[in-house]
């Protein structure tokens, strides 16, 4: 199938260099939902140097691909497709033709640059670069130093009214489970890869929110032991169930999750 890709995108490029417009059936589901699997796309050579928001065809690792350009500085190339997370970083050699037009059963498809589709490009590439892994291996020590210092540090002198009521819950009891919430986050990649196997993936989800309930009792066990802080066990419920939140979260995003 691979080799049969390169022989397709050959005849393409052989195509588009003789100066002819080429229409092919769009594969994949990247450009959801603006472009769907089956629209036939017509692809004319580049004459120009795109512009941000244009839907280009480009070479890259080893294949081709066909997202819209996110960022554009100098020869530098971000492109992202509309349901994707990830950018592609190429240069201007590496675009081999630009969408001109886009069909689903003999009618034409609007795919041109809008502002409601690159505000949510950015917004998927600012969830990339700070819930993705790289972004979580960065953040996840920061967050775990500021669980410690909420839970351990002597704040019960500084004046914050925590015993008042939002909504008929305690706001300490909202704090504490509000700071739990990520926690099922940042925990996720510890059993990231130890099996494929489906039930071997329930297996890792269902430690991952184990070990942040631990990480709740921990947190909240070690203040029976602090002069200086009270011991409740109504926050120990409230650390739980903050973490549960989290990972019903991530259990219902799973899909996008995997991609970031």
């Amino acid at each position: 199938m691979e080799a049969g890709n390169q022989i397709f995108f050959a005849l393409v490029e052989e195509q588009l260099a003789e100066g002819r417009q080429v229409k092919i059936a769009l594969k994949g589901t990247s450009m959801l939902p603006t472009l769907h699997e089956g629209d036939t796309l017509t692809l004319c050579p580049l004459s120009h140097d795109p512009e941000v928001g244009d839907v280009v065809l480009f070479r890259y690792g080893g294949g081709h691909r066909l997202h819209r350009v996110v960022e554009h500085d100098g020869d530098r190339y971000c492109m992202q497709g509309d349901n994707c997370y990830i950018c592609e970083v190429i240069g201007r050699q590496d675009m081999v033709a630009g969408l001109t037009a886009a069909e689903r059963g003999g009618a034409a498809v609007e795919w041109r640059k809008g502002r409601q589709i690159l505000r949510r490009s950015a917004t998927k590439r600012c969830a990339y670069r700070w819930l993705g892994r790289e972004g979580r291996r960065r953040l996840r020590p920061w967050y775990f130093g500021a669980v410690a210092f909420l839970m351990w540090a002597p704040l019960n002198g500084v004046g914050i009214p925590l015993d008042n009521y939002i909504l008929g819950l305690r706001a300490d009891h909202l704090l504490h489970a509000s700071v739990y919430i990520p926690c099922t986050l940042f925990l996720m990649d510890l059993f990231r890869g130890r099996s494929t196997k489906a039930g071997g993936r329930k297996h890792q989800v269902f430690l991952t929110w184990l070990a942040a309930v631990a990480i709740g009792l921990l947190t909240e066990g070690v203040q029976y032991l602090l002069p200086y802080r009270g011991y409740d066990v109504n926050d120990l419920i409230a650390n739980a169930l903050g973490v549960t939140l989290g990972w019903i979260v991530i259990r219902l995003i799973r899909h996008k999750i995997r991609h970031i």
